[in-house]
């Protein structure tokens, strides 16, 4: 049983094994060298065409031959900025980039200070145009969104999904941001002050549909969720904790077996036992006794798995009672992973 206890630390500190190797997203892998310049050049196009200015975006504008006027400028609360030499403040909230650009162009121009000036004007930073991702993404945290973009981009950006992700994600986003028309692949769910839509996300990014990709906008959150995971412990070859593929997949008491290598000579299967989170019953865990024996000849069915179950298979001569494991602080701590 002291084996036991270290495979339980060995889980909560090395992490859980995945069911199956992840899938690779060629269709999608982010491109380099001469490729990765043209799309960033894309990129950078559409951005000027579609990015709308908010207050307190922080932008650099670049007047050509112009050292007094090139430099950043913060958009103020009133959603102007004001430059040396102008009379008066200039309005950026609301417009886009080239439209800023043309706007001080015309100014300069008007005034007489400038002939032909060739305007420039990009985003530094924005503290209103941003997307959250969390879950199972490989690089989850705050993401700037300069001019349009989608789930798709998003993830690439992120460098995919993580080997635990399932195959949803749910978008969140308030009412008042929310787009004319979502994805017809895409759930839609609201209760009128912000809407949910739950994607395909494991087609999208493994198969690249571009049906499923939606289109993100600011303030929008994108929730990776993780895949089911069983655990097989006690007297098998390789204890841990296994990811399913997908969130359509059945793990099975031998399947679940077979990833862990079988048990060991020392075990007892005829005593195995599913050990499974229930919070309606007493204690939190309900225990459905296994019979492997009769299971591997095919003398008692194949039992099905459902995600967090433990699959324990006890060893011969153990000292602890099943009870002592599971109430352990290390037990405690893999059924609160988040998963």
């Amino acid at each position: 049983m002291q084996a036991l206890f270290t495979q339980l630390i060995l889980i909560c500190v090395a992490g859980i094994a995945p069911a199956q190797d992840a899938i690779s997203p060629q269709a999608v892998a982010p491109v380099t060298g001469a490729g990765a310049a043209v799309a960033s050049a894309s990129i950078l196009n559409r951005t000027r065409q579609r990015y709308v200015i908010a207050r307190d975006d922080l932008l650099d504008i670049d007047v050509m031959g112009v050292q007094e006027l090139s430099r950043e400028y913060r958009v103020d609360g009133d959603g102007m900025i004001t430059l040396p030499m102008l009379s008066r403040p200039v309005m950026a909230a609301g417009l886009t980039l080239e439209q800023l650009s043309q706007s001080i162009r015309e100014e300069l121009v008007g005034t007489g200070l400038l002939r032909d000036p060739q305007i420039s004007v990009s985003v530094k930073s924005s503290s209103w145009n941003t997307v959250v991702l969390s879950g199972a993404a490989k690089k989850t945290g705050v993401y700037p969104v300069y001019g349009h973009t989608t789930l798709l981009e998003l993830l690439t950006e992120a460098e995919g999904l993580s080997d635990e992700a399932g195959d949803s994600a749910v978008v969140t986003r308030a009412e008042k941001a929310s787009p004319p028309a979502e994805s017809k692949s895409a759930a839609v769910s609201g209760d009128g002050g912000s809407r949910t839509l739950k994607v395909d996300v494991g087609r999208l990014w493994r198969n690249g549909d571009a049906s499923l990709d939606v289109d993100l906008y600011p303030g929008d959150r994108v929730a990776v969720e993780r895949a089911g995971i069983v655990y097989v412990l006690g007297a098998v070859n390789r204890a841990g904790g296994f990811v399913l593929s997908n969130d359509q997949e059945q793990m099975t008491v031998l399947r679940a077996l077979a990833l862990a290598g079988h048990f060991t000579r020392e075990a007892k299967p005829a005593h195995a036992v599913i050990i499974r989170k229930v919070s309606s019953s007493s204690g939190g865990k309900r225990e459905v006794p296994v019979d492997l024996k009769k299971v591997l000849s095919n003398q008692a069915p194949d039992q099905p798995l459902l995600a967090n179950d433990i699959l324990y298979v006890p060893e011969s001569g153990a000292r602890r009672t099943l009870d002592t494991v599971v109430n352990t602080a290390v037990y405690t701590s893999i059924w609160r992973l988040p998963y």
